[in-house]
């Protein structure tokens, strides 16, 4: 099977729109006290996103494509920013420590320097092309059944990912030849399962 829709069928099978807490905000069951406490420990995916996309920019395989990830990675440090006004807004707490399942995912969304650059653009796609979808989600439940009608880190990631995605993919195809596709989509998978745990830890933690 052709390597973007092996990839199209990890993110459906990981779909966290379906995780329990993420129907739980749709349907506007949960608490603030909830979502503040979300907030907090999806902080640190943010912040992981925005490193993994520093990691890519300071690869020497960028090369000429360097300049174009290093302005991404100055757009995702930014965006933190724009997190942290949705966790004051439900009154999170934006130095909340992550718990093992977010400071997992963290790890697995950022990545390091010994990860494969090709590695690191398909963990920044995976993560991205989600998005837009995401946002839209919370942002419609935030809006029908929390009296919040408009996150600018939302309405951003509405669009603005939608961009993200299609720029990292051009990134990628160039580069798949002679690649591990395995491995690749084993990357996707990991990036979409650490999601999905540190719902989990979230949604744990609120219903103890």
């Amino acid at each position: 099977m052709e390597f973007w829709n092996r990839l199209e069928e990890v993110r459906e099978r990981y779909d966290v729109l379906r995780h329990p807490f993420y129907l739980r905000w749709s349907e506007g069951t949960l608490k603030l006290d909830e979502l503040a406490h979300y907030s907090g420990q999806y902080r640190h995916a943010v912040v992981a996103l925005a490193d993994a996309t520093a990691v890519a920019a300071r690869s020497e395989e960028a090369g000429p494509n360097a300049p174009e990830l290093s302005d991404h990675a100055a757009e995702e440090a930014a965006h933190v920013q724009l997190w942290d006004e949705f966790v004051l807004t439900v009154g999170g707490d934006v130095a909340a420590a992550p718990s093992p399942e977010t400071r997992d995912c963290a790890a697995v969304w950022a990545g390091d320097d010994s990860r494969a650059f090709l590695d690191t653009l398909v963990a920044m796609h995976t993560i991205e092309s989600t998005q837009p979808a995401i946002s839209t989600t919370k942002q419609d439940g935030l809006a029908r059944h929390y009296g919040i009608p408009s996150v600018t880190y939302f309405e951003v990631h509405r669009q603005r990912d939608v961009e993200h995605a299609e720029a990292v993919r051009g990134l990628i195809e160039p580069r798949r030849a002679g690649a591990d596709e395995d491995a690749l989509i084993a990357t996707a998978e990991d990036v979409l399962r650490a999601n999905w745990r540190l719902l989990d830890g979230v949604d744990a933690a609120c219903r103890d």
